[in-house]
């Protein structure tokens, strides 16, 4: 066991709170330092500048734990150069006698569920430089330190590089659709084209269940809303409803091998939710389900046509009481058609390609599981003997 002690952040910190200078000092030419303010900045480990500023407030020095401090709360990264912040950050500036930052990085991190519950507020929630001052973190001696974030820094760069696979996998994908079929939104090739609606034999809508009936929610029938659209393949949903729950309201059971489409949520801004299920569903009333011929047109092409489409769709989202697009239009899309025996020569690639991003994702959660154990661990003085 390794001793360790509960210690303020004022004790072994410096916190400066952010504060938003004037907005003619903001520029994209790189003039001044970078500015950054709040959690939108964020990447994995560093901020990313989008705009700078001329006449900063509060600075924050290289190495200095920048802290989400509202609207979200607890996100942490650390600052690579010096630079400006804005009332959404807090720059966390480590003691180095007592406290290493990239230690204080993890251990942060470590506490993050607890900080985020700190924050107060109606409208959006948000911390004080006195709540920072307050939260209560795990210290040892800083060879001990040391040890421990060696550790930490190595399982995380096997979770980074698991990840890159699985980017690298969807590549993959991608770049054997062009391939086999060129651009399929100049169609560069030549296909002859059909509007959607001929190449499904069914299109069916989305309905919601009455939420004042609750028995309508206790069954086993999936019910895919905008929130299980996290992946181009669906094997279950969060919700779940029953027969009755359908035999009384506008949801529809849909067939395997179907494309799920989200046409009205929030999400429009910035991606399209498709997705193929694998086992019968139903969906809300935010989505659209395409039933295809399969004579004609296989879903796993349709799929990938719409992951480049996208683009052109997005520009399309209208914005009156929620973000959506225009179903009518989505129909009347003129898709290629490429001889179907090249179609299913590209489903099978596909699905070779999703066994092994599957396997990586397995791996991938027993990479992020040992992490998570081994922070633990850590901060209980458990990872390493005196």
């Amino acid at each position: 066991m390794t001793a360790i002690k509960y210690k303020r952040v004022s004790e072994v910190c410096e916190i400066i709170m952010g504060q938003s200078p004037s907005s003619d000092t903001y520029n994209n030419r790189k003039e001044g330092l970078p500015f950054f303010q709040g959690k939108a900045d964020f990447g994995k480990l560093y901020p990313t500048p989008k705009i700078y500023c001329s006449a900063p407030l509060k600075i924050a020095n290289k190495n200095d734990i920048l802290m989400s401090v509202r609207a979200p709360v607890g996100d942490v990264n650390i600052a690579n150069t010096k630079c400006c912040i804005g009332r959404g950050l807090a720059a966390i500036r480590a003691n180095n006698d007592m406290i290493n930052y990239k230690y204080l990085f993890y251990a942060l991190n470590y506490k993050k569920n607890e900080i985020e519950n700190m924050g107060t507020g109606s409208t959006f929630k948000a911390i004080s430089k006195k709540d920072i001052e307050n939260i209560k973190i795990p210290v040892s001696d800083i060879e001990n330190q040391i040890k421990i974030l060696k550790a930490l820094d190595k399982a995380q760069e096997l979770i980074d590089k698991r990840k890159a696979q699985i980017e690298a996998l969807d590549q993959l994908t991608q770049s054997v659709f062009l391939e086999m079929f060129g651009d399929p939104v100049q169609n560069s090739l030549g296909f002859k084209t059909e509007p959607l609606h001929e190449l499904c034999v069914h299109i069916f809508g989305g309905g919601t269940p009455s939420k004042s009936n609750p028995e309508y929610y206790i069954g086993n029938i999936p019910w895919v809303t905008p929130k299980d659209m996290k992946d181009i393949v669906i094997n279950d949903s969060i919700d779940h409803i029953n027969e009755d729950a359908i035999a009384n309201s506008s949801a529809k059971l849909i067939p395997p091998n179907s494309l799920l489409m989200v046409i009205r949520s929030g999400i429009l801004k910035k991606k399209l939710p498709i997705a193929i299920n694998t086992r019968e569903v139903t969906v809300n009333q935010d989505m659209k389900a395409f039933v295809v011929d399969k004579n004609k047109i296989t879903v796993e092409y349709l799929l990938y046509f719409f992951e480049f489409y996208q683009k052109v769709l997005l520009n399309r989202v209208r914005s009156v009481t929620a973000d959506n697009l225009d179903f009518q239009q989505i129909k009347e899309i003129l898709v290629p058609v490429p001889a179907i025996n090249k179609q299913k020569e590209f489903s099978n690639i596909f699905y070779k390609v999703l066994a092994e991003k599957n396997k990586c994702l397995q791996q991938l959660n027993e990479l992020e599981n040992n992490f998570n154990s081994l922070m633990q661990r850590a901060f209980k003085g458990e990872l390493f003997s005196d």
